[in-house]
């Protein structure tokens, strides 16, 4: 999977984090205690000074985390996110599709194949899958979903998962 290598998530991590720290209110707030407690301003505890920055660490591995779980298809965007964006949960479900077709027959089958074991996304997947047909071919996203397996294997195994396959030799919508 391209965009969910280890390196680009911790560029990703670091990038958010550089930003947090110099964009926002909180992260200047822990700069001025630090500078604060290095001209001997203040005496406080060097645990309490760093807190704001603290919080920012924490909150940007959660938000990278999140982040790459969306982009993997392993959840929907946030509530505060879909009234934001001004798309409804449709529509915002559809940018995720077409963001992860975009990736290619791999990511796509990868995906598919994670999400059959996953309760809940059942729906999205169909959704997935029915909008990956009009690009590539069922057999394969099935054989680049599972490497390891046989192409039969990973078909029965997402039929299995409630997915509604078309039929072989059926023609791309």
């Amino acid at each position: 999977m391209k965009n969910l290598s280890f390196i680009s998530l911790i560029k990703t991590f670091l990038f958010s984090l550089l930003k947090f720290t110099l964009a926002g209110g909180i992260g200047w707030l822990g700069i001025i205690f630090i500078l604060l407690k290095i001209f001997n301003i203040i005496n406080w505890s060097w645990f309490i000074i760093g807190i704001p920055l603290e919080y920012g660490v924490v909150y940007c591995l959660y938000m990278t985390i999140d982040g790459a779980k969306y982009r993997a298809g392993l959840k929907s965007a946030g509530k505060h996110a879909l009234y934001t964006s001004g798309l409804s949960k449709q529509e915002a479900e559809n940018l995720q599709i077409q963001t992860i077709v975009k990736e290619g027959p791999d990511h796509v089958g990868e995906i598919i194949d994670r999400l059959c074991n996953v309760k809940g996304r059942l729906n999205f997947n169909q959704a997935l899958l029915d909008g990956s047909l009009q690009r590539y071919s069922l057999s394969e996203l099935a054989i680049l979903g599972n490497k390891d397996a046989k192409l039969n294997e990973t078909l029965k195994k997402w039929q299995k998962s409630g997915l509604i396959l078309p039929k072989e030799g059926t023609p791309k919508l």
